[in-house]
């Protein structure tokens, strides 16, 4: 199978690609999964959430996609995201329809699902909270995402935080699961780029090039296939991105990324309280894709200016998508 990233031919060979491991072989062990976490930077969890909790979510969320026309649910099943072209989904308030999945009842019941706030509050040794402003994202067919660590974004608060990557349904390899670099967490080459903050120092992706970072830093790239109820919990300063969706079928990829830290802790007040513009500037909505951006400085390829009625300029859509 060939494997893009970026847009790029990956190298698959046993020294540059390779399996995430499971780590449900110490679900139940604190210790292990702390060392484990320092070591790897990540603990993948197979069937963390119940299955059918998941897939509520995945249809309460694709019958909106389906209502603004993304998905095809007149020729398929809406479970099989199907993408529809052309949609219209420039024609609709985008902040009401992201901000109804963001607060949709299934869609948090897998988000504080209690076993994942169970290992959380386990892991952290406390009550833990996560932030006001959720992240699903709908990655269409020649979509993905820029490489990038997490911290850089959401560092405002407290360090000792958390990303949890969940897929809203299965996710196979060819329509983009997270992907993650080997040990990048532990790398003394990117102190600085984790000291930034991605808003004050214009910090776009980290790279374009999945061979040349590799190269740099060392590692094998690591990903897996998904299925509904997986999690896969992460240091926040572990380099990953997503494969890119290159689906024969057109079937669009459905995840979601939240951040988990302890309660007491001093939250980053750009996705808590007022999350209605957390970058700032000109009016923009939280629309995943559609258009390719070079650098993503102005986190263009997540966040579209909208306007006064919350509708993204139709001159933004990218020819793939309409």
């Amino acid at each position: 199978m060939e494997l893009l990233f970026r847009g790029k031919k990956l190298d698959l060979s046993s020294g540059k690609f390779g399996s995430m491991r499971s780590s449900n072989d110490i679900l139940n062990h604190l210790e292990a999964q702390k060392q484990r976490m320092k070591e790897d930077g990540y603990l993948l969890f197979r069937k963390l959430i119940p299955e059918h909790t998941v897939l509520e979510a995945r249809r309460e969320i694709m019958l909106k996609y389906a209502v603004v026309g993304e998905i095809d649910s007149i020729n398929y099943d809406v479970m099989d995201a199907i993408q529809q072209m052309p949609s219209f989904i420039d024609q609709i308030n985008l902040l009401a329809f992201t901000e109804s999945i963001r607060t949709g009842k299934a869609y948090n019941d897998v988000i504080m699902s209690a076993n994942l706030i169970g290992f959380f509050e386990r892991f952290l040794g406390g009550k833990v909270a996560t932030f006001d402003f959720k992240w699903p994202r709908f990655v269409r067919p020649g979509e993905g995402t820029g490489i990038h660590s997490d911290i850089v974004y959401i560092g405002r608060g407290t360090k000792n935080l958390w990303s949890a990557w969940i897929p809203i349904g299965g996710v196979a390899l060819e329509e983009g699961p997270l992907i993650i670099l080997e040990g990048s967490h532990l790398s003394t080459k990117l102190d600085r780029y984790w000291a930034a903050d991605a808003d004050r120092d214009k910090i776009g992706w980290l790279s374009d090039d999945p061979l040349s970072i590799q190269e740099e830093l060392g590692g094998r790239w690591l990903t897996t296939e998904f299925g509904a109820g997986d999690v896969i919990c992460f240091d926040t300063r572990l380099v990953h991105g997503s494969l890119d969706n290159v689906s024969p079928k057109r079937r669009c990829r459905l995840t979601s990324d939240t951040r988990y830290q302890l309660a007491r802790d001093p939250l980053d007040d750009r996705w808590n309280g007022d999350i209605s513009n957390p970058h700032g500037g000109r009016q923009k909505a939280f629309v995943p894709g559609i258009m390719k951006a070079t650098g993503n400085e102005e986190f263009e390829e997540e966040w579209k200016p909208v306007d006064e009625r919350g509708r993204l300029a139709s001159s933004l859509l990218g020819e793939e998508s309409v």
